[in-house]
């Protein structure tokens, strides 16, 4: 019997899949990320501390609601598998709550507040429901480990087309729409509609093979499956501790904005990043051949360091915020590719320890993490708008109007891409000394997975011949 570790079991039509459902939901989640906080202070005209607190006492509840998610996948056994139901829910109401966020409704100030909060509560609910089962599937699709590396990686490129593709879509729809308003209702409908139906791939074109029985643990009994994960709370502590490696990109409508004086010239800063970025995800696989998780962390910090330093020394013009903002992007692509190779590892880890596989829990921290450097970021850039005392638009007619900003503003904006994410790339490092699932003990436990699920195999095929036998 061919060895498990060395089947091939994943289709092209489902990598296919998976990486397309990948690029309609990062084509959601990299509008609202990238541009809702932006959205709020600039169009919706919500405020910088009111957008702030908003969005951080959303993206808190959304991260804490994660582990309970987890605990309903763990214990879903449907006919489709425990990820995938989810994902036959979700695509449509993900759709229409998107496109509800990018309403400006002509109402009073109060009430423009609780529509801000209904609508992206709703958002963030709706997402976590098919967020933490669409990334469970990257750990039973395929129990191969060099398959998994490998499909993870090439989705991921996909995943961050979509991501980013809105840093050159909404310019375009502000510009055709004739303003910010209609421009921004516009790209939300659209992202919602044409994200939602990719997503819903998630579901028609993947498959769940790493199957065990039903876990029946409470959300307390799975709670204690993550003590067990040291790999995922290493992976989890460095990845939240060095939330503003992302700054640069979340501020990057700001600093075109105010700092260089064009808005447009978003599409130049975040398009060296995003282009380094994908560059890096191609090449994930070959690193990961020549040096082990931990090391490549090691590396992609100190070029993350090095690069934001290095922006500090040039200076604020349009050449030398893209130029390092490329080289930072680099690291950042392979540091994100390996991050969702080594949660899906810590999966086995369990496994290998346990003989229990808790995605849903799992995965559930994945997710958590990714909100919590969310609400960080966006809660860091909304601070520094209040130190500053950035200059709001002001509304004359239906058209908007930016306002100069201090000095001392700038600086700000300035120090947000560059010190605070070397700091962040510096504090990573830090947690990922204590990750040991690498080397012998990591080839180890996919031996004895190996021969466990092969093991696993031979009594099914023995259970079942006798069956058809009788027949």
């Amino acid at each position: 019997m061919e060895n498990i570790n060395d089947k091939k079991y994943l289709t092209k039509f489902n990598t296919a899949s998976f990486a397309m459902a990948g690029f309609g939901q990062n084509l959601i989640i990299g509008l609202v990320n990238g541009f809702l906080l932006f959205f709020y202070t600039d169009v919706f005209l919500l405020g910088a501390g009111a957008a702030g607190i908003l969005m951080i006492v959303a993206r808190i509840w959304d991260a804490l609601n994660d582990p309970i998610m987890g605990t309903f996948v763990d214990k879903t056994n449907s006919r489709w598998g425990k990820m995938r139901p989810y994902l036959l829910a979700t695509p449509i109401p993900l759709a229409i709550s998107t496109a509800l966020l990018f309403i400006v409704p002509n109402i009073s100030f109060g009430w423009k507040v609780a529509y801000a909060y209904i609508t992206y509560l709703a958002w963030g609910m709706i997402y976590t429901i098919c967020d933490v089962p669409f990334w469970g599937l990257a750990s039973v699709m395929t129990p191969n480990p060099k398959e998994r590396i490998s499909f993870i990686s090439f989705s991921r490129l996909f995943h961050s087309v979509g991501g980013a593709l809105p840093i050159l879509l909404v310019p375009l729809f502000v510009k055709l729409f004739g303003g910010n308003e209609k421009g921004f209702l516009a790209i939300g409908i659209s992202v919602g509609i044409f994200g939602g139906l990719l997503f819903s791939l998630s579901f028609f074109g993947t498959k769940e093979r790493c199957k065990v029985e039903k876990n029946s643990s409470s959300l307390k009994e799975s709670l204690r499956y993550l003590k067990i994960n040291k790999p995922l709370m290493t992976v989890v502590l460095a990845n939240v501790i060095g939330f503003t490696r992302a700054m640069p990109v979340v501020a990057s409508m700001y600093i075109a904005t105010y700092v260089l004086g064009d808005s447009s010239l978003n599409i130049i800063i975040v398009g060296g990043w995003g282009v380094a970025g994908y560059l890096g995800m191609i090449l994930t696989p070959k690193i990961c051949k020549k040096y082990n998780y931990r090391q490549i962390y090691y590396i992609a910090a100190v070029i993350g360091v090095l690069s934001c330093l290095l922006l500090l020394l040039l200076g604020k013009n349009i050449y030398a915020i893209t130029i390092c903002l490329t080289l930072c992007g680099f690291p950042y692509g392979v540091a994100s590719n390996i991050n969702y190779a080594m949660i899906a590892d810590s999966v086995e880890y369990v496994e290998w320890k346990t003989g229990n596989r808790t995605e849903g829990i799992t995965i559930s921290l994945q997710t958590l993490m990714n909100k919590l450097m969310s609400a960080f970021q966006i809660g860091l850039v909304s601070l520094v708008l209040i130190i500053i005392h950035f200059v709001e638009p002001i509304k004359i007619g239906d058209k908007l109007f930016t306002q100069p900003q201090s000095p001392f503003a700038l600086n700000g904006f300035f120090f947000t891409i560059t010190v605070i994410p070397a700091i962040g790339w510096a504090l990573s490092v830090i947690p990922m000394r204590f990750y040991s699932f690498i080397g012998a003990e990591r080839q180890q436990a996919h031996i004895e997975l190996g021969e466990r699920r092969k093991a696993a195999f031979e009594k099914e095929e023995a259970q079942e011949c006798p069956q058809a036998e009788a027949e």
